[in-house]
């Protein structure tokens, strides 16, 4: 009687399963992260709530009256050339004034812009007669995600187009 056919597992067998199975499982844990990644937002939900909480307190504080999403081109303009801390350069030009007005931390880089959507589509920065451009913040660059809040307002005094947007980025 033969009993070659008739052998248990051994020893060897269940530890090469075993080492099959949990390198199976490794790679699949390993590699299915970075299968997904690319649906995966490079901005956290904090930087984008910043940039949220920034444009909201622009429309706020510098709206028209009874005129929603309508911004005071005058006051804003007193705002950018407002300095805060009293070190001689305007808001538009110091960044350290502009995250201290929205309570950002000090790592934060930000860009507030008005543009002026006109026909066609173009979106220069608005500039008013007499008022200086609506912009403030450092210039971004394309260097790192940022998370970015467009808001369509209008401008009073008629400055805009056919309308105007506030584009925040905080990054």
């Amino acid at each position: 009687m033969q009993r070659d056919s008739d052998r248990a597992q051994t020893t060897q067998d269940f530890a090469v399963g075993i080492s099959v199975f949990l390198l199976t499982v490794g790679f699949t844990f390993g590699f299915l992260p970075t299968l997904l990644s690319p649906f995966g937002s490079p901005v956290g939900d904090d930087i984008t709530a910043k940039s949220d909480r920034v444009a909201g307190t622009m429309i706020n504080d510098f709206a028209v009256d009874g005129e929603p999403r309508t911004l005071n081109a005058t006051e804003l303009d007193a705002w950018l050339n407002t300095d805060i801390d009293g070190d001689g350069t305007a808001l538009r030009n110091d960044e350290d004034d502009l995250r201290e007005y929205f309570g950002l931390r000090a790592s934060a880089d930000i860009n507030v812009t008005v543009m002026n959507v006109q026909e066609g589509g173009n979106r220069p920065v608005l500039q008013p007669p007499t008022l200086t451009r609506m912009t403030a913040g450092d210039d971004y660059r394309s260097q790192t995600p940022a998370a970015s809040t467009t808001r369509v307002v209008l401008v009073s005094g008629g400055h805009c187009d056919v309308q105007c947007v506030l584009v925040v980025r905080v990054w």
